[in-house]
C-alpha cells in the first residue's frame, strides 16, 4: 500500500532562488522595453520622405533664389528618391511665401528656399507679420553667398558709382534707381548711400520688371544679385558701375568695389533653407545632410561658381547665429532711417 502523496514545502533557499530568478526576468523585460523605446520613437527620418516634398521660394520665377532651388530640387530628388517640387509664392518682400510654410505642417514636406532679407530685414521693417520667424521657422543651412552689383542704363551720365554721388551732389533728387520693392536690399543699400555720401536719390520701388526698366532707360540704376546681374554687366547693354564685395571680384576685374567710392561699405547677401520649427530634429538633420552635400558636389560647387556667388553649407546652429548677427546690424540702420512697411 503506497503512502499518501505529500506536496513538499519549497524550502527557503528555493523561494529566495526563484524570487532573484523571477526579479532578473523582469529586469531583462524592463531593458528590453526601455531600449527597443528609441528605436519606436527613433524616427520620423526613417520613413522620409515618402512622398512629394515641395520647396517654397517667395520669389518670381527666373530670379536668383528660385534659380537655386530648382537646381537643389532636382538633385534632392534624387538623391532622396522622390519626386521634389518648386512653388513660387512671392510678394511682400518674401513674407507671403515664407507665412505659408510658417503654417505649413511641421513634417518636412514643406521647405521654404529664401534668403537673409526675410529672417534680418523684415522683422524689422513691419510691424504685423502673420508669422513669427524665429518662432515659427527652424534654419536648415545657408547654401550660398552672394553679392549684388550696380548696374546703370547706358544714358546714365556716369561711369561708377564715384562719379554716380558726384552727380548726385550737383542734381539732388533728379537721379533715381530702381529696387524690388521698399526696405529690400536693393532699396536699403540706397539709403546707406545716400546717408553716407550726404545725397538724395529718387526712390523707384517695382514689384518685377525693375531690370527691364534699366536696361530700356526707363530708371537711371539698380542693385542686381550677382547671379542674374554679372551676365548683364559682362554685355554691353548696362553700364557697370559698382560690386559690393570688400574687394574685386575676377569675375568684373576692372569694376570698381561700391567701398572704393564710400569707405566701408559693403553687402553681402545669401540664401538659405527653413522648415517649420515643430519639424522632427531627426528630419531637420537629414534635409542639413542632404543640402550640405549637394551643395559641395563639385557639380554644384561649379553651378554656383557660375552664378558668381560663393557656396556656403554649415549647421543650423551656425545659420541660426549668422541670421542673429546680421538682424542686429540692419535693425539698427532700419531704426536709424526710420523705414517702416506697415
Amino acid at each position: 500500500m503506497h503512502a499518501p502523496f505529500r506536496q513538499k514545502k519549497p524550502s527557503l533557499t528555493r523561494l529566495t532562488r526563484l524570487a532573484a530568478t523571477l526579479a532578473a526576468l523582469a529586469s531583462m523585460a524592463a531593458g528590453t522595453a526601455a531600449f527597443a523605446q528609441p528605436a519606436d520613437t527613433k524616427s520620423a527620418a526613417s520613413n522620409y520622405p515618402s512622398r512629394t516634398i515641395r520647396i517654397i521660394t517667395p520669389v518670381p520665377p527666373g530670379a536668383a533664389p528660385d534659380v537655386m532651388a530648382r537646381l537643389y530640387a532636382d538633385q534632392l530628388g534624387r538623391s532622396l528618391h522622390q519626386a521634389v517640387t518648386v512653388e513660387n509664392r512671392a510678394g511682400a518682400s518674401g513674407n507671403i511665401g515664407a507665412e505659408f510654410v510658417a503654417k505649413a505642417p511641421a513634417d518636412g514636406y514643406t521647405i521654404l528656399y529664401g534668403y537673409n532679407q526675410i529672417p534680418t530685414m523684415n522683422p524689422h521693417l513691419f510691424a504685423k507679420l502673420g508669422y513669427d520667424m524665429q518662432r515659427d521657422l527652424a534654419p536648415v543651412t545657408q547654401t550660398l553667398s552672394t553679392a549684388y552689383v550696380l548696374l546703370g542704363n547706358k544714358d546714365l551720365p556716369a561711369k561708377s558709382l564715384a562719379e554716380v554721388i558726384a552727380y548726385a551732389r550737383k542734381n539732388p533728387g533728379k537721379l533715381a534707381y530702381a529696387s524690388y520693392g521698399p526696405g529690400t536690399a536693393s532699396h536699403l543699400i540706397f539709403e546707406i548711400i545716400q546717408d553716407s555720401a550726404k545725397i538724395k536719390l529718387l526712390h523707384v520701388p517695382y514689384r518685377q520688371g525693375a531690370l527691364t526698366d534699366v536696361l530700356g532707360g526707363q530708371v537711371a540704376m539698380l542693385f542686381e544679385p550677382f547671379p542674374s546681374g554679372v551676365p548683364y554687366a559682362k554685355s554691353d547693354k548696362v553700364r557697370t558701375l559698382a560690386v559690393t564685395t570688400d574687394k574685386r571680384v575676377p569675375e568684373l576685374p576692372n569694376v570698381p568695389t561700391m567701398n572704393e567710392a564710400v569707405p566701408g561699405l559693403n553687402l553681402v547677401g545669401w540664401q538659405g533653407v527653413w522648415v517649420p520649427s515643430a519639424t522632427p530634429p531627426d528630419i531637420v538633420a537629414k534635409l542639413n545632410a542632404e543640402f550640405v552635400r549637394i551643395t559641395n558636389t563639385p557639380e554644384m560647387r561649379a553651378r554656383i561658381a557660375e552664378l558668381a556667388s560663393s557656396p556656403m553649407g554649415n549647421t543650423p546652429a551656425e545659420m541660426r547665429a549668422a541670421i542673429e548677427k546680421e538682424s542686429a546690424q540692419w535693425g539698427s540702420i532700419i531704426k536709424a532711417r526710420n523705414i517702416v512697411l506697415d
